[in-house]
């Protein structure tokens, strides 16, 4: 299940046509991916239903189809991070947050604040 639909990617990025859905094919799921590795544990990107699993991490909650819930910072992140995508599709690096902070992988800053504060700690 994606977080994130290509129309809800158009409309963040106020763009009124699909020549650009095969870039978004592309980039979502790949977004996608880059914002679940920042995090750590996928489970830390849904809402929490209040129950735990045998390992016990946080059980995500559900919506009407059985499906996890995202949190809505993580959604608003993957939004920023597509749209900074989108924007620097040339490969320029602007708004990054620098590798030299220790975040191991990384996001643009947009993304990273709103992400920090769901990061399971490197630091004990």
């Amino acid at each position: 299940m994606s977080l994130v639909s290509i129309e809800e990617a158009r409309m963040h990025l106020r763009v009124d046509s699909s020549d650009d859905d095969p870039w978004f094919v592309t980039w979502i799921p790949a977004v996608e991916s880059a914002v679940f590795t920042w995090l750590k544990d996928s489970w830390r990107a849904y809402e929490p239903s209040g129950d735990v699993d045998s390992a016990g991490n946080p059980i995500p909650a559900e919506d009407s189809n059985g499906d996890p819930i995202p949190s809505y910072a993580v959604k608003a992140a993957v939004l920023v991070e597509l749209a900074q995508q989108y924007r620097y599709r040339d490969g320029s690096d602007a708004g990054a947050v620098p590798a030299h902070w220790g975040h191991g992988y990384v996001l643009g800053a947009g993304a990273t604040s709103l992400l920090s504060g769901l990061r399971k700690s490197t630091v004990r």
